[in-house]
């Protein structure tokens, strides 16, 4: 939808209180998708503890959801928990995303112990 893109564009662009207000008027916020934004938006925002809750929501509401995985994998290398975030990894492999953006983001995070900035 347009307001997913706008808040996932803004908070890509560092952008975050504006971010959350577009979030904030979705028709479902508690869409797995809304809630990996809501998730990125607040890491990113410097409340890594706060992102992660909505990481763990957006993988309750769908354990195949790989964005959020690799979201909360970068978040795992962003704090040195690297042990938890290879095993995102390993999951987004499982659940058949190899080759995908999830894993090629996270992957590389782990190796140069940085996340991405979208």
């Amino acid at each position: 939808s347009a307001g997913m893109n706008d808040g996932r564009e803004l908070a890509y662009a560092g952008h975050y209180p504006a971010a959350l207000d577009v979030l904030d008027t979705l028709e479902n916020p508690q869409s797995a998708l809304a809630l990996t934004y809501y998730g990125f938006t607040h890491r990113k925002a410097g409340r890594g503890a706060l992102g992660m809750s909505y990481y763990d929501a957006a993988l309750a509401a769908d354990p195949n959801n790989l964005l959020a995985r690799s979201y909360m994998g970068q978040g795992h290398v962003a704090s040195g928990d690297m042990m938890r975030a290879q095993a995102q990894l390993t999951e987004i492999r499982m659940r058949g995303g190899r080759d995908s953006w999830a894993e090629t983001a996270l992957a590389s995070a782990i190796s140069t112990g940085q996340g991405y900035s979208y």
